[in-house]
């Protein structure tokens, strides 16, 4: 008996794009079922990490592995780790993958700017962290119905290297060099298993120790300077957000800051009269969050030879009487100059 088949012109077009979809996508659903982190650490240690990964293969074929972290920048990765790979289908490095290589279904854009365009910042509220890309040393065959178990082991030597205290939510995501971040489109949404990639974001680390001033990824700070590292020869751009808890400056049209710099020579130098040079504008009349771009070297004066190792400081009213400091108590903000 013979079946007729009538697709017309709509279901036949989504019938094709399936079936080319089938072919071009088909690899390894990538799952990344646990990570194995310590919740703190002492800068300048040693941290081991272990990211536990699963696959599930619907063809047959040969893919490299991709792994990809978000670190904060001063910690910089890609010299301080060392990351190995063990799995069902054997052992090996997992390298960096080099700039000039285009990450499939980015837009022509490398993995770690794809990565960060697809992942963005995890939930981090600075924007002073990057993703590293790796690949595994050599491509790994897999056959259809393949369940592939494997552990991606990281090794940070020196962790945070620029020598800053830190809270930050440390991110993961697999992948493989065929698909990008892509899924099959099959179901109704884009659960992990039927993901060619996998992201997960972990709760705050904490790094304690080192000589820096804390670095909050985690939570809103009442004042932050942009960039996040720099000199005092930058332009730099002060922010205030009254709106992260309850200050004395609530209300407030404007606010101004009161500074003290202290020299290279030990000696200290103090800006605090509201003026047309100290004021933060606000962003909109009601949003809570004003705004300052100076040049430090300028605004306290410097002559030359003179430098800025660090600044404290407070945010006041037009009075200069009514100071909110860190965490909106009576202690100053501080805020160290340097570049890395």
């Amino acid at each position: 008996m013979k079946v007729r088949l009538h697709i017309k012109g709509k279901n036949l077009w989504r019938l094709c794009t399936l079936i080319v979809l089938c072919i071009v996508l088909s690899c390894c659903y990538l799952k990344i079922a646990s990570v194995d982190q310590p919740a703190t650490a002492v800068v300048g240690s040693n941290v081991n990490i272990t990211v536990n990964v699963v696959n599930s293969c619907n063809s047959s074929g040969t893919a490299h592995f991709v792994f990809g972290m978000l670190t904060p920048v001063g910690w910089n990765m890609a010299q301080n780790a060392k990351i190995t790979y063990a799995s069902s289908k054997g052992n090996g490095n997992m390298v960096l993958i080099p700039s000039t290589v285009i990450a499939p279904n980015s837009n022509g854009v490398n993995w770690t700017t794809y990565m960060m365009n697809f992942f963005g910042l995890a939930g981090n509220l600075i924007a002073d962290v990057q993703w590293t890309a790796y690949e595994s040393d050599v491509p790994i065959n897999y056959n259809n119905g393949d369940q592939i178990t494997g552990t991606v082991n990281i090794t940070f030597n020196n962790i945070g290297a620029d020598g800053s205290p830190t809270l930050v939510k440390l991110a993961y995501v697999v992948a493989n060099d065929q698909n990008g971040f892509t899924y099959d489109g099959f179901d109704n949404d884009s659960s992990p298993t039927s993901e060619y990639y996998n992201e997960l974001i972990t709760p705050c680390f904490q790094l304690t120790g080192g000589n820096g001033d804390l670095v909050d990824f985690c939570n809103p700070q009442l004042t932050t300077v942009n960039p996040p590292k720099s000199l005092d020869n930058d332009i730099v751009t002060l922010t205030y957000n009254n709106n992260v808890t309850p200050t004395a400056l609530a209300g407030a049209s404007a606010v101004y800051l009161c500074a003290t710099a202290t020299l290279n020579d030990g000696s200290k130098v103090t800006v605090c009269k509201p003026s047309a040079t100290t004021m933060l504008t606000q962003t909109t009349a009601t949003s809570g969050i004003y705004q300052l771009t100076f040049w430090p070297t300028k605004f306290f004066g410097l002559t030359s030879g003179q430098s800025i190792v660090s600044m404290t400081y407070f945010i006041t009213d037009v009075t200069g009487t009514t100071q909110v400091g860190y965490g909106g108590g009576t202690a100053p903000f501080t805020y160290t100059f340097k570049c890395t």
